[in-house]
């Protein structure tokens, strides 16, 4: 457990990284919250599990789990018992962590965050991914955390290879995998036959405790690398993108997609508005990128080679005479680029949009560095 049973409040001293005065802290993933998770889940096959199963079982999550704990225990009792719904829900488990992460990191003493908090717009419910409130409860600005950067090519990539995702993520060791394919150009995903004999080898590899970030090995005229590690119960294997790329114009509709839907309810409250993008090794998108597609740079990123991580040929490409800098709605106040953790909620960059019309003056913590675009 976090504590002895005695213990469920106590004075926040900082497991995720905040100290805040008269601040009293509810350990949300206590000893009566795992024994009750792990009744319900414990007679299950291990990979039919929620991905927060490790978080609560395993001794060596324990850092994972206090930051995680401290994160929910600032909540409101509505929003902290929506995040644990969904944190135990396989399908929004990443996408609520990642929220929960950015909450973690722009915590500071003088100021609360919330995650999912509910708001009214012409008689429509809205539930932005965070809100900043002062210690005193004034509204300071409203936010959205996307997740997943996808084009229509990735998605169709997806489904091709769900039949070896689907198997692979039945393996109780969260890494992400690459994979090239040995036989086939282009490369093609393997039939149902060879995705069942893919998983067994994996799955015998991948539970060797010697087996650590950069290892690889042949299953089947498939190999595979483990590239990254991740923050719940199974292994992924991301779609290969082969010669996939990406344009800062995609990177600026994205992020001006996600923000519309928020713009009028940010100049109705008249406050900021921010959209904090998550990082995802297997996509060729990376905090340089996004800060010359803010810039307005007219530039592409290409990934040629499925083993590397990020941005494998990137750089500005003219299209027209000059950068024109990004033009966002005036609503837009700041994107910021979060790079999720474990044992401790992350980091983050913030980028100002300056033509904004309301600046995001609040106060930052040690872990969040900002620039200007």
């Amino acid at each position: 457990g976090l504590h002895s049973p005695d213990a469920k409040r106590s004075r926040c001293q900082g497991p995720c990284g905040v100290s805040r005065r008269g601040c009293i802290l509810r350990y949300v993933l206590d000893d009566e919250f795992a024994q009750e998770f792990v009744r319900r889940f414990s007679g299950r096959t291990e990979w039919r599990r929620p991905e927060l199963w490790p978080v609560i079982t395993d001794p060596a999550r324990a850092p994972q789990r206090r930051w995680l704990s401290c994160a929910l225990g600032q909540l409101p009792e509505r929003q902290r018992q929506n995040a644990l719904a969904r944190l135990q829900s396989d399908k929004h488990f990443l996408a609520t962590y990642n929220e929960l992460a950015a909450a973690a990191v722009l915590t500071t003493p003088e100021l609360v965050v919330e995650v999912e908090p509910s708001f009214t717009l012409q008689e429509a419910p809205l539930a932005p991914d965070l809100a900043f409130r002062s210690v005193d409860g004034q509204l300071l600005g409203i936010g959205e955390v996307p997740t997943r950067f996808r084009t229509a090519e990735h998605r169709s990539l997806e489904i091709q290879w769900r039949e070896l995702r689907t198997r692979v993520a039945r393996i109780p060791r969260p890494v992400g995998l690459l994979v090239q394919d040995l036989v086939h150009d282009p490369i093609q995903p393997p039939t149902s036959g060879q995705a069942a004999k893919i998983e067994r080898g994996l799955r015998a590899w991948l539970l060797r405790p010697s087996i650590a970030l950069g290892a690889t090995s042949e299953f089947h005229g498939y190999l595979f690398q483990v590239a990254f590690d991740l923050p719940g119960l199974r292994a992924q294997v991301a779609a290969p993108t082969g010669g996939d790329w990406y344009n800062t114009d995609m990177v600026r509709d994205a992020i001006s997609d996600k923000a519309s839907r928020y713009t009028g309810l940010a100049d109705s409250l008249d406050l900021p508005l921010f959209v904090v993008l998550a990082a995802e090794p297997a996509l060729p998108l990376s905090q340089d990128f996004l800060g010359r597609a803010l810039a307005g740079a007219q530039a592409l990123t290409i990934a040629f080679n499925p083993f590397r991580p990020g941005p494998i040929a990137g750089g500005p490409r003219r299209l027209n005479e000059q950068d024109v800098p990004a033009a966002f709605d005036p609503a837009l106040s700041a994107v910021g680029w979060l790079r999720t953790g474990i044992d401790r909620p992350g980091s983050m960059t913030l980028f100002d949009v300056l033509s904004a019309a309301r600046s995001l003056t609040v106060p930052l913590g040690e872990n969040v560095t900002r620039e200007e675009n």
